[in-house]
């Protein structure tokens, strides 16, 4: 008897001296960050960051209307540190940025350079080294009050974005995160980052009622292009379809979308299972980039009025190949003219050893110097349900 009431005194101080959930938050404690903006006030130089905070009373089955999704607060200040203590006096909950989807900041704010931005950014204990990073060449304030139709969320929009044009077309890479941009701080290695814009003019109100129209390709935000960055400071910028090119060429991607122009008619070709291989190597004391690029091919519209034949074919294969070629010495050559370093060459010929390649290293933007040599090779194995078009006056009680 005596042992059962001694293991009973144990467990009871055992079990007081239990602190339990002492530091628990409860979800209604904390203002959820969906999505953040940063810019800088030209004249004043103050930071200005845009919070959009979740409205979860828009998700719940309970309630009839729920609002708007999310909800954009505001705050300016000279410092960064000093953002997060200014959200006190206005937020009547606890800022919760830890699971927060994307990273929006101006063009202008781009340009001054974002080492501040990173060095802060990278000492936060509670940092996201996946989190997507974008450009805008909009407003940020009309961008960060924009309603998004289907995607309530427009932090979750923008990483479903990047990934959706990934996978369709090839235009945007997956490394367009703050990690792939802090990762080439210390090199010559140019970081591509997408842009988005906000499409035609802002709604006089910003109420989701305003939106409840069937044509929601106005007042939407977009991808548009991609900014490139030499170190922490953006220094161009280029197309969807040119970035098309670079992440192929870079083998960021293992899909692409291509139209080509074949005696007058157009056929559209996606390829797919994008193999790149390249190399650095010196032909007669100059330096040349070696890409091979491999790719399989599917016809998704054909508009030749001939039937499919094994010449056709290879034709339309041929045609894929020599514009891919083109269209990539064009954009090389942009970036050389430009001095982008879009290929890390600096750091290829940096790190490269032997006599020849120790005198192009004692020259200044040696890499400037490098030829491409691109070879393409394509094979259709995908020419859709018909190899036969229906041609004018067959099928349809005409003679």
């Amino acid at each position: 008897m005596k042992s059962v009431f001694l293991k009973l005194i144990v467990g009871g101080l055992t079990i007081s001296c239990l602190t339990g959930c002492w530091d628990r938050v409860e979800i209604n404690e904390l203002a959820v960050v969906g999505l953040v903006g940063s810019e800088m006030d030209k004249k004043t130089h103050e930071q200005i960051v845009y919070y959009q905070i979740v409205n979860p009373e828009a998700f719940s089955s309970s309630s009839a209307s729920g609002g708007s999704p999310v909800f954009t607060y505001t705050f300016r200040s000279q410092t960064k540190g000093a953002i997060g203590q200014k959200s006190s006096y206005m937020l009547p909950r606890k800022l919760f940025t830890d699971h927060y989807q994307s990273h929006i900041v101006t063009e202008a704010y781009a340009k001054e350079g974002m080492r501040s931005f990173l060095n802060y950014y990278e000492r936060q204990f509670n940092r996201r080294s996946s989190l997507y990073l974008f450009i805008t060449d909009s407003p940020l304030s009309e961008v960060m009050k924009t309603y998004t139709p289907l995607e309530k969320l427009p932090g979750r929009l923008l990483r479903s974005l990047i990934s959706n044009t990934h996978k369709a077309t090839g235009q945007i890479s997956l490394k367009s995160r703050v990690k792939d941009l802090v990762e080439n701080l210390d090199s010559s290695k140019v970081t591509v980052l997408p842009i988005v814009s906000l499409k035609g003019a802002k709604p006089p109100d910003h109420t989701t009622g305003s939106f409840e129209n069937i044509d929601v390709s106005e007042s939407n935000l977009i991808l548009t292009g991609a900014a490139l960055f030499n170190k922490d400071r953006m220094v161009g910028k280029i197309t969807l379809w040119e970035n098309g090119y670079y992440n192929m060429l870079k083998g960021e991607t293992d899909t692409f979308f291509q139209s080509i122009d074949l005696k007058g008619s157009f056929v559209d070709l996606y390829a797919n299972k994008v193999k790149t291989k390249q190399h650095l190597s010196l032909v007669n004391g100059e330096p040349v980039l070696n890409i091979e690029v491999t790719a399989q091919l599917a016809i998704r519209n054909n508009n030749q009025r001939e039937k499919l034949d094994w010449d056709n074919v290879s034709q339309i294969s041929n045609q894929f190949n020599q514009q891919i070629i083109e269209n990539s010495h064009n954009l090389y050559k942009k970036a050389i003219r430009n001095k982008w370093d879009m290929f890390g060459l600096g750091d290829m010929i940096k790190y490269k050893r032997g006599r020849a390649w120790n005198f192009l290293q004692k020259q200044s933007e040696a890499w400037t110097q490098t030829k491409l040599q691109l070879t393409v090779r394509s094979t259709i194995n995908d020419v859709g349900e018909i190899i036969d078009p229906f041609k004018e006056g067959e099928g349809n009680g005409t003679e």
